[in-house]
């Protein structure tokens, strides 16, 4: 199974997300979105896992939550890895919070090469680069500027599905660390 550790979004930050989403579909290119159901900040990536593993993995969060004090993030501006230009993932970012998100990805383990940057993916880009139209509308994105609490992590699986990918919760870890 494929598993990830995230930070879900509510069902507001979702709703203003998806609203992006449409903007941003009709100004065209060849964009896969995120289905705003499964939209989060993804903190550690773990790729295929044997499922033996799943208590380790548990244990983990575990630990990393009880260090880990409730935070607030606060969802800033749509913008664009590498560039507007040549957007290849589309995303919103965070104004606030993005020092105890990276904290936390640290105590997962996170072992990526690249910098950690938290972030809410909104769509992939299928082409090398972005369609004038759709530069533009991206640039024009509204900043949300919605403050949220950090209240616990979530474990996903991400199982294949005919539309993409389907992500179901495995394992919740409230965070209760000392502020």
């Amino acid at each position: 199974m494929r598993l990830f550790i995230a930070v879900a979004a509510d069902e507001e930050v979702k709703s203003a997300a998806a609203a992006a989403v449409a903007r941003l579909r009709r100004a065209g290119g060849s964009f896969r979105w995120v289905d705003p159901r499964d939209m989060h900040t993804t903190l550690r990536w773990f790729g295929a896992v044997d499922e033996s593993r799943l208590p380790e993995i548990q244990e983990l969060m575990t630990r990393a939550a009880a260090a880990t004090a409730p935070f607030e993030v606060v969802y800033g501006a749509v913008d664009a890895f590498d560039s507007h230009e040549e957007a290849r993932v589309v995303w919103i970012g965070l104004t606030e919070g993005k020092e105890p998100m990276e904290r936390l990805a640290g105590l997962l383990l996170r072992d990526e090469p690249r910098p950690y940057s938290p972030h809410l993916t909104l769509g992939r880009n299928r082409d090398d680069a972005a369609p004038p139209g759709f530069v533009a509308a991206l640039k024009a994105e509204p900043v949300l500027g919605m403050r949220r609490p950090v209240t616990k992590i979530s474990l996903y699986a991400s199982k294949p599905a005919p539309f993409g990918h389907a992500y179901e919760i495995l394992f919740e870890a409230d965070l209760t660390g000392a502020a």
